[in-house]
């Protein structure tokens, strides 16, 4: 380290924060990675970690101090972002909002952040013990989702579609078995086209932002892809939406990263978070449109300039496929980077978190995947074309 080398600290070192922990080593910054998880890959890459939960807020807070950082943030962590905003604003760095970060990332929180604000949401109840909401249950419309109110990536998510006191008890807890609150959140299910997108805040306004297309396998997603097939309107829609809910947030500057339902009367914001995707999301975006989402995070965390202006007028077409086993057990077989790429040399980036012979999961939710593969794709049809022919080069075999 030099002494000019600005310090950031990144909450996670995971596979989801690994691209911004080697983003901000190669612009020359000094890296710290926070996590209870000492094996993480993350900590491979960077120049010092730190072991303590992301949760842990005050934990954090000690040791951004005594490291005496420059910046923090996180990528693809919904759980922490609220530490993200509580050491900035402590320490008076960028991306101090940590009531804005405690609506976005929680799920009842931000259901009554929009119905208080007028937002268009489903309707809904939180409890932690179904006999205490029952009543409320039953004055809701199915088909209902179960949800637990503190966490991402799909966990514990389940879909109930008719009045059914067995079937609800068994989302119910479900949901519950993955909240550390204990707490679920259940709503109307909404219609409409399912998008996601990344963008990012300036002065309270959209200094970019994209939508993607979005795949899904259940409530497991399992892809994304640009140009979007929304239309213009429909975009502009989705954009204002998402505008008007960070503003009554009070979330002005920064990341943002948002899942959204679109239909003929209604945009409904799903979710929101101030930070970034994971599973490529920021970099299939840099591949369609030239803006480095991760680049720009890290530089504004650090009170470097941010640079996300749009570098060419068409968005190109590019896709991810995130991919992972039908049942939990040992991986015997996958195609290596150099098979891959012989195959299929549209791939650009291809990227697995195990080895053969380790124990995979079973890829119930979006944390439990093997990895992702990014590749050119001119368009959305060809892109389910693509992934049947990636899958079948990949060959993966759990045992």
């Amino acid at each position: 380290m030099t002494p000019s080398m600005k310090r950031l600290m990144i909450l996670g070192a995971g596979p989801n924060q690994l691209p911004a922990i080697q983003k901000a080593v190669d612009l020359g910054f000094y890296v710290i990675t926070a996590d209870y998880l000492p094996q993480n890959v993350g900590h491979r890459f960077s120049h010092q970690s730190v072991n303590c939960s992301t949760l842990d807020q005050e934990g954090i807070l000690q040791a951004a101090k005594e490291l005496d950082i420059d910046g923090v943030m996180t990528m693809a962590s919904d759980v922490a972002t609220p530490t993200v905003g509580f050491v900035a604003e402590q320490l008076a760095l960028p991306g101090g909002f940590p009531s804005a970060a405690n609506i976005l990332s929680n799920k009842a929180s931000f259901r009554v952040f929009q119905r208080e604000h007028g937002f268009h949401s489903p309707r809904f109840i939180v409890g932690s013990q179904l006999e205490n909401v029952a009543e409320g249950i039953a004055t809701l419309s199915p088909p209902l989702m179960f949800k637990p109110v503190d966490t991402s990536g799909s966990r514990g998510i389940s879909k109930v579609d008719k009045v059914d006191k067995k079937l609800n008890l068994a989302a119910f807890e479900s949901a519950q078995e993955y909240s550390r609150s204990k707490r679920v959140c259940v709503e109307e299910f909404v219609e409409g086209v399912d998008v996601s997108g990344d963008g990012f805040l300036l002065n309270g306004r959209f200094g970019f932002a994209l939508i993607t297309q979005k795949y899904k396998n259940g409530f497991v997603v399992t892809g994304h892809s640009l140009p979007t097939t929304l239309s213009a309107e429909d975009q502009r829609r989705v954009l204002a939406e998402v505008a008007a809910n960070c503003k009554a947030a009070g979330y002005t500057d920064g990341p943002l990263d948002f899942d959204v339902r679109v239909s003929p009367e209604h945009v409904t914001v799903l979710e929101m978070s101030p930070r970034l995707g994971g599973n490529g999301i920021p970099m299939i975006i840099e591949r369609g449109t030239g803006v480095d989402l991760i680049a720009a995070t890290i530089c504004f965390a650090l009170g470097e300039k941010v640079d996300v202006s749009k570098r060419w007028e068409d968005t190109r077409g590019c896709g991810s496929w995130i991919f992972g086993s039908e049942h939990g057990g040992i991986l015997e077989k996958i195609a290596t980077d150099q098979e891959v790429s012989a195959t299929i040399p549209e791939i650009f980036e291809y990227v697995v978190h195990y080895q053969i012979g380790e124990r995979v999961p079973h890829f119930i939710h979006s944390a439990a995947n093997l990895g992702y593969v990014l590749f050119d794709c001119p368009s959305e049809m060809s892109y389910t074309q693509r992934v049947k022919k990636i899958e079948e080069a990949l060959g993966i075999r759990v045992i």
